[in-house]
């Protein structure tokens, strides 16, 4: 009986997989994340040159902040709502991420986490049983982990389900059954935080290379190896982001992309691709991968604020500590925008916020980049400017 309920099991992540929800541009999107380096070193880095070759590297691809806890949090929720600090977090139920727009369309999504103890793991880290750090640190930390920071994810046990450890990427990448959003975070060696860039970046090309192998993925899968945050806190907040994967044609293998990106644009490219609605926050406005743009024809443009962009300090807002502007509350998300998938804000986004439809906003669909210095302007809602 107990074999049998296996197999059944296996049959019906078989089946789920099989259930593809066809995109513009890639049909899935694995997004893999490493820790604190400047764009120049990791660019030298013969490891990340040989990796490079396969893929499209975007040489303006900008972090939003400092620490690494904010820019992992912006990349799924449009915000960070003034986060400076990398300590337990949690995000009230009422802001959603882009869990909730891809649920809208039925489009599979998991988080695997290097040596994550299991769904519904809540702690700030663990030490694996196999290994611990140098310095005696936590193997899996949650800041690295955004979803489990947001209560629409936390409070729900379906979702806590899908935060899972790299040992059930193995699983499900055997099954061919990995969902269609992906976001992975190696453990503190092997991301580069608790070790070095060469230490990370030789993990790296061990870990991306297999997955480029013809015959992995039968769908379209685009790749995406990036940094949270660079290492020097005095420079511009520039990363590193290579695009790989079987949906990067032969012709930009070993190419570059100029376009102006930060981790928003995740947002934006899985809305533009997949047709989504949007949040209603800093989602909206920001630059789609020119990958896909060059599928769809939608037009990128540089935020009118470009050449200012820093971002190595964290603007005011309910989770900042240090700015001297103090905000108590999460802004509410405009509910007048429309986002890169040509849809307005999620219905039920709009709902949960209808009592303060009326309400001042910082987000203005322009794309413009803010920090500590550069402070978002709260304005009545409007659709987008620009």
């Amino acid at each position: 009986m107990f074999a049998s309920l296996i197999g059944l099991i296996g049959l019906l992540w078989r089946v789920d997989a099989a259930a593809v929800v066809s995109g513009r541009a890639f049909d899935r999107f694995i997004s893999i994340w490493l820790e604190n380096q400047d764009f120049a070193k990791v660019a030298a880095d013969p490891d990340f040159t040989d990796i490079r070759k396969h893929g499209i590297l975007q040489t303006r691809y900008y972090a939003q902040t400092h620490p690494s806890q904010p820019n992992y949090l912006a990349a799924v929720g449009g915000d960070y709502f003034g986060l400076d600090h990398d300590e337990f977090l949690r995000i009230p139920e009422n802001v959603s991420t882009i869990v909730d727009l891809l649920d809208t369309r039925q489009i599979g999504w998991r988080g695997y986490f290097e040596g994550n103890p299991g769904p519904g793991y809540m702690a700030v880290g663990s030490i694996s049983s196999s290994q611990s750090t140098p310095d005696g640190n936590w193997d899996y930390v949650r800041k690295h982990n955004p979803f489990v920071s947001y209560d629409s994810v936390n409070k729900n046990g379906t979702r806590l389900l899908n935060l899972l450890s790299f040992k059930d990427f193995e699983i499900d990448l055997a099954a061919g059954a990995v969902p269609q959003f992906v976001m992975m975070s190696p453990d503190v060696l092997n991301d580069g935080h608790n070790t070095t860039l060469d230490y990370a970046t030789k993990w790296a090309r061990q870990f991306v290379m297999p997955l480029l192998a013809d015959g992995v993925f039968s769908e379209k899968t685009l790749i995406q190896l990036t940094y949270d945050e660079t290492e020097d806190y005095a420079e511009p907040n520039r990363i590193v982001s290579l695009l790989l994967g079987n949906a990067v044609p032969d012709s930009l293998r070993g190419s570059t992309d100029d376009t102006f990106y930060t981790h928003y644009s995740i947002l934006a490219t899985m809305e533009h691709n997949w047709e989504l609605p949007n949040l209603g926050r800093f989602d909206v406005g920001a630059n789609v991968f020119k990958l896909v743009t060059d599928v769809t024809g939608y037009v990128n443009s540089d935020p009118p604020n470009a050449a200012t962009a820093n971002n190595s300090v964290s603007y005011a807002g309910p989770y900042n500590r240090n700015h001297t502007t103090k905000l108590a509350t999460i802004a509410p998300p405009n509910l007048q925008l429309t986002g890169a998938g040509g849809l307005p804000v999620l219905e039920a986004i709009r709902q949960e916020w209808a009592t303060q439809a009326e309400a001042d906003t910082p987000y203005d669909g322009t794309g413009n980049v803010y920090d500590g210095d550069n402070m978002p302007v709260y304005r009545p809602q409007g659709q987008n400017v620009g």
